[in-house]
């Protein structure tokens, strides 16, 4: 049993210092910046778990490979080790879905899946989206193929911001939605011709030059 509980403390040791490494690469610096009081909680939690015996595990529940025509999936993937965080991103991320998109849920125009992305079934999904840490994804499904697909890394940023990482996750979906309505840049207007200020040695007439008239 003692041996037990020692190869279980380092495995959780392992995987803390691995999600956090991984979770900082994935983001730019500016967003690593905000990550960071995220990132101490997040270790906070891992050592009073490790110090309570350990992680509870996913259910064993193969992840079924299921087909979806059109429609724009919101993944949310998860490993087999799951820590309170990784549970407070799926909540929000399924709360956000469900709050301002549930006529689209209702449609079939918006499916919301969780998925294990260590099973078996799971593992072309996690390759195509390069998945090493759990992460929402949303994936734009076109006759049964994914058509174009973005990773949300940053809802480790915005966890302990609840109403920073709906507007994040909502703005992202709508835009998977209707990439087509998304606001076009600006034409750069061409300057104009640059008319000639007189010099200081020039006194400009107080009376206006006669127009000549065609005859």
């Amino acid at each position: 049993m003692e041996l037990k509980n020692a190869v279980a403390v380092c495995l959780i040791s392992l995987f803390s210092a691995t999600l956090v490494v991984l979770i900082a690469r994935s983001l730019d610096s500016q967003a690593a910046s905000r990550l960071e009081p995220q990132l101490t909680s997040i270790v906070e939690e891992l050592r009073a778990l490790r110090g309570q015996g350990g992680i509870a595990a996913a259910p064993g529940t193969p992840t079924k490979a299921e087909t979806v025509g059109d429609g724009l999936v919101v993944y949310y993937f998860h490993s087999n080790t799951r820590c309170p965080t990784c549970r407070s991103i799926e909540a929000q991320a399924q709360e956000t879905v469900k709050t301002h998109f549930a006529s689209q849920l209702s449609n079939g125009e918006v499916i919301w899946k969780i998925v294990n992305y260590e099973q078996p079934a799971a593992k072309p999904l996690a390759e195509k989206f390069q998945l090493q840490m759990p992460v929402v994804v949303l994936a734009r499904m076109k006759d049964g193929k994914i058509e174009d697909w973005k990773r949300l890394d940053e809802v480790w940023a915005f966890v302990g911001d609840k109403p920073a990482f709906t507007k994040y996750v909502r703005g992202e979906i709508e835009r998977m939605l209707a990439p087509e309505k998304q606001p076009i840049p600006a034409t750069v207007q061409t300057p104009g011709p640059t008319i000639p200020t007189p010099s200081a040695d020039v006194v400009p007439s107080q009376e206006s030059p006669a127009i000549p008239i065609p005859q």
